[in-house]
């Protein structure tokens, strides 16, 4: 009975344990969204992107063809099963290798993916998809930088990159997307979220210090969108 007791209160203080830290993070998550990143210098703003959110992940889409640049250099339409030679916008999402190619709604979550994900077990992507123009869609939010701005956020897609696209052999969504092989780790600590974040904070866009879930990057939004 003794020894039973023992293994009876080790569980409890091990699900006391997780429960106090999923309270923590959450806590953390509500706290440091609400601390706004330092602003960027900015300028005119001439350059009109989008955030949209499936309620998993906020993708950052750009025009195909825009700021001195032709997105389908890197990304050839011939890398998708679909017809993509007459979308106007492309996405951008990262995340963990097997996570994101799993798991394209909350309805698809499985522990092992997240498990991976979650610590630092899994490679990293680069989600790219063609669209038509995003707006007005659900979900998607219009946004504007200036030049420096937009820049940036190219820059920093380059980054992701690791200097080269090179195509991962996972299925998509649909026929219109692809994933790429990307650099960095999925954690807790850095979401496909935090990226998304990161990478607006760069165009110049409003962002929380931290904002792991697509919802609060999105909130944090609705202080720049231009309608």
């Amino acid at each position: 009975m003794s020894g039973m007791r023992v293994l009876r209160r080790g569980l409890a203080m091990l699900l006391a344990t997780l429960l106090g830290l999923c309270l923590a993070y959450l806590f953390a998550a509500f706290v440091l969204t609400m601390i706004p990143r330092r602003a960027l210098p900015h300028g005119i703003d001439d350059f009109r992107y989008f955030a949209c959110d499936n309620g998993v992940h906020v993708d950052i889409l750009l025009p195909v063809v825009g700021g001195g640049r032709d997105w389908r250099s890197f990304f050839p339409p011939a890398d998708f099963a679909g017809d993509v030679a007459g979308a106007s916008h492309i996405g951008f999402g990262w995340g963990a290798r097997d996570f994101f190619a799993t798991t394209p709604h909350w309805r698809d979550m499985r522990p092992w993916p997240i498990l991976k994900a979650l610590f630092w077990l899994d490679e990293s992507v680069l989600h790219v998809s063609y669209h038509g123009n995003p707006a007005g869609a659900a979900g998607c939010r219009a946004l504007v930088a200036d030049a420096a701005g937009r820049e940036r956020l190219f820059a920093f897609i380059d980054a992701t990159l690791g200097g080269a696209a090179r195509r991962v052999d996972l299925p998509g969504y649909g026929p219109n997307d692809a994933f790429y092989a990307a650099v960095g780790r999925y954690s807790l600590f850095r979401t496909c979220n935090i990226w998304s974040a990161d990478a607006l904070h760069q165009a110049g866009a409003p962002t929380g210090l931290w904002s792991p879930f697509s919802f609060q990057v999105m909130d944090r939004l609705s202080q720049d969108a231009p309608g």
